[in-house]
C-alpha cells in the first residue's frame, strides 16, 4: 500500500511538471440546435408543440497540457439555450398558431479532459469530455398570442412574480452538466492549431427551481409540482488554440 501511495504521488508530481510546460489559450464558438426537455411539456399535445431552436456557446478557452497528447481544458464561456414552441389548434392556419419561447443564458466554466493524437502530424484526432458548471445570468419567456384576445406576454424569469406580487423561484441559479466533443485538430505550427469537433451537451441537474409550476404547465396543481427539466444541445465547436511551451 505504501509503494502504491508513493507511485501515485510521483505520478501526480510528474503530471504537474508537464502541466507547467504547456499552457494553452484560445477562443471557441459552438452553434447548435438546443432543447429544453421536460416530460410534462411533451404531454401537452396541441397546446405545446416543439419547434426547431438554436443555442450557442462562445468564449475563452484555457488549459494545461500534461503531456503532448493529454491535457485539461477549462475557460469562461457565455452559453445560451433556447426552446421554441407553437400551438397546433384545429381550424387554424400555421400563421394563426400561437408561438412562444423560453431562453436561458449562463456563464459556463467547463472542466474537460482533453486527448489528442500524434502531435508531430499536421492533423490528428481531438477529443474532450467532462463536466461544465453553469451560472444563470438571464431567463426569458415570451408568448405571441395570435388569437382575438391578443394576450402577448414577456417575462424576466429571474424576477418573476405571481399575480399577488410574490416573487417565485422559476430557474436554478447553478446547474451542472456534461460536455462531450470529438473531432480533429489542424496544426498551423507547433504552437497554434484550429480544431473542429462534434459537440454534445446536457444538464445533469434540474434546470428549473421548485416553483416553476407557477408559470409552466403543471400536473401537481394546486401544489405546482413539475417534472425535472434538462437543457440539451448538439452542434459543432470551432476553435483556435495557442500553446505556450515553458520548456523552451
Amino acid at each position: 500500500m505504501q509503494k502504491l501511495t508513493l507511485f501515485v504521488v510521483a505520478l501526480l508530481v510528474t503530471t504537474c511538471t508537464y502541466a507547467q510546460k504547456g499552457l494553452e489559450i484560445g477562443v471557441q464558438f459552438t452553434p447548435g440546435t438546443s432543447w429544453i426537455i421536460n416530460d410534462e411539456d411533451f404531454a401537452e399535445g396541441q397546446d405545446l408543440n416543439f419547434k426547431a431552436s438554436f443555442g450557442y456557446n462562445v468564449g475563452l478557452n484555457l488549459g494545461y497540457n500534461f503531456t503532448d497528447g493529454i491535457g485539461l481544458s477549462s475557460g469562461v464561456l457565455f452559453s445560451q439555450t433556447r426552446q421554441n414552441y407553437t400551438t397546433d389548434y384545429d381550424n387554424r392556419t400555421k400563421a394563426e398558431q400561437n408561438t412562444f419561447f423560453r431562453q436561458l443564458s449562463y456563464i459556463r466554466i467547463p472542466v474537460l479532459f482533453r486527448f489528442s493524437g500524434d502531435v508531430a502530424s499536421q492533423t490528428s484526432a481531438f477529443f474532450r469530455i467532462g463536466p461544465h458548471f453553469d451560472l444563470l445570468t438571464a431567463g426569458k419567456f415570451e408568448y405571441d398570442d395570435k388569437s382575438i384576445l391578443n394576450l402577448d406576454q414577456t417575462y424576466n424569469m429571474r424576477e418573476y412574480k405571481d399575480f399577488l406580487g410574490n416573487e417565485r423561484k422559476i430557474y436554478k441559479n447553478f446547474v451542472v452538466g456534461l460536455t462531450l466533443e470529438m473531432g480533429g485538430i489542424v496544426r498551423i505550427n507547433e504552437s497554434m492549431g484550429i480544431f473542429f469537433m462534434l459537440h454534445l451537451e446536457g444538464s445533469l441537474t434540474n434546470t428549473e427551481d421548485e416553483e416553476s409550476g407557477y408559470v409552466y404547465p403543471s400536473s401537481g396543481f394546486p401544489n405546482y409540482e413539475r417534472a425535472q427539466a434538462f437543457n440539451v444541445m448538439g452542434g459543432l465547436t470551432i476553435g483556435y488554440n495557442y500553446v505556450i511551451d515553458f520548456s523552451k
